[in-house]
């Protein structure tokens, strides 16, 4: 697990960002900027660790909780934009030609070992 506050500083425009939503916690556009530089900068697991660590506060936990789903949601995004396209089938007319080529290369070697006698 990382240690959130080893990392903490390390961005200043994120720790600048969470002292606005700290300060101003019922402002969704704190939370949404927060939220979407996290996301750009793929510190959205700074941003989770932070949202986490209030979730044990009474007056926090329930906005926390929802901040989390989006981080999810988010995380789930930036994992699915960059999932490589499954690869199609070899088309029929490659794979015959690439036989057709092995096995004259497969005879015309026959031919040298064996045929010259």
């Amino acid at each position: 697990m990382r240690d959130v506050a080893g990392e903490a500083g390390q961005d200043p425009v994120l720790d600048a960002l969470w002292e606005r939503v700290t300060e101003a916690w019922g402002d969704e556009q704190a939370h949404a900027a927060l939220i979407e530089h996290a996301t750009r900068t793929g510190a959205l697991h700074l941003a989770a660790a932070r949202y986490r660590a209030l979730t044990a506060d009474p007056d926090r936990a329930e906005l926390a909780r929802k901040k989390l789903d989006v981080i999810v949601l988010a995380a789930t995004h930036v994992l699915l934009s960059t999932k490589t396209p499954a690869h199609g089938k070899v088309p029929l007319a490659i794979t015959l030609s690439a036989f057709a080529v092995s096995a004259i290369l497969l005879g015309w070697l026959a031919l040298a070992v064996w045929g010259g006698r």
